[in-house]
């Protein structure tokens, strides 16, 4: 049967919206506990000093005055004694020992994994190594063979063909060394002025059929080039310092060049460089080729 300060207790918690759980949480003090004070029964406490110290933690958690309480509600109290009671029910406090324990573990814990591939590692090296062994024990290698004076030799292997006490003299060495064929002289080549005309000068070329035609330029030059039959061997453009053409005119019998800026324009043809005989800006260069024999 519920006591009169146990209801008023119980009745400020349901006001408050408390379970006994809530309660638990905030009082820190066990739900049984709770439970015995709202139904008067402080036989189940762990003594009767607690009685009074669980009460005024229930009242203050749901807000009623406890010391008032405890005074209007006095004869209902049990007497307190002089006994030694035990601490209530909070929570025993980890040891330094379990806490150091606990972090140990949980270092260990951390690092397991990488111990695992370590560990690993190491079976896998060691397994190697045991094959490697395995391997060079059963080498097929050629076993040297001790004779009587105690010196080694290797045992002639069934295909090796049979000692000889000479052996002969190289078909080849017999033979006359053939002469070498000489390779034919390149044809000379020559390049001479046969006129200029304005802005145009005239060479002649006689050298070698295959010909290259090669032009490097230092500086911005406009530069164009065409056959015999004004067939673009070179699309007129502007080149740029540092850029480089070359032009295979072995196919023509002539080639006109169109040059701007003519000292930023160096010509050669299979090498030979081409000099210029006029110190005009603009101005225009024709080869006329003729075959060596």
């Amino acid at each position: 049967m519920l006591n009169e300060m146990g209801t008023r207790l119980k009745e400020a918690r349901i006001a408050k919206g408390y379970t006994l759980e809530d309660l638990q949480d905030v009082t820190k003090i066990q739900k049984r506990y709770l439970a015995g004070i709202e139904e008067g029964n402080y036989s189940m406490m762990p003594g009767q000093f607690y009685v009074r110290a669980f009460i005024k933690q229930y009242a203050d958690a749901v807000g009623l005055n406890a010391d008032e309480l405890l005074e209007q509600h006095k004869s209902e109290m049990p007497e307190t004694t002089k006994e030694q009671v035990s601490k209530p029910m909070a929570a025993p406090a980890r040891s330094r020992r379990q806490s150091m324990s606990k972090s140990s573990s949980g270092r260990i814990n951390e690092k397991m994994p990488m111990i695992i591939v370590a560990l690993f590692i190491v079976l896998i090296i060691f397994v190697m190594w045991f094959f490697y062994n395995m391997l060079a024990e059963n080498d097929p290698t050629d076993e040297a063979t001790e004779n009587d004076d105690g010196l080694q030799y290797e045992a002639p292997s069934e295909n090796s063909p049979p000692p000889t006490e000479e052996e002969e003299p190289a078909e080849d060495e017999a033979a006359e060394e053939q002469p070498e064929e000489e390779e034919p002289a390149e044809p000379e080549t020559e390049i001479s002025v046969t006129g200029t005309e304005g802005q145009t000068t005239t060479y002649q070329w006689t050298g070698p059929a295959e010909r290259e035609l090669v032009i490097d330029v230092s500086g911005p030059s406009w530069v164009g080039a065409t056959d015999e039959n004004g067939e673009n061997l070179m699309t007129a453009a502007t080149m740029q310092a540092g850029q480089s053409e070359t032009l295979d005119v072995s196919e023509a019998s002539q080639i006109r060049l169109r040059l701007g800026a003519a000292p930023n324009v160096e010509l050669s043809l299979n090498g030979e460089p081409i000099e210029y005989q006029q110190d005009l800006t603009t101005q225009n260069i024709v080869i006329d080729f003729t075959d060596a024999e």
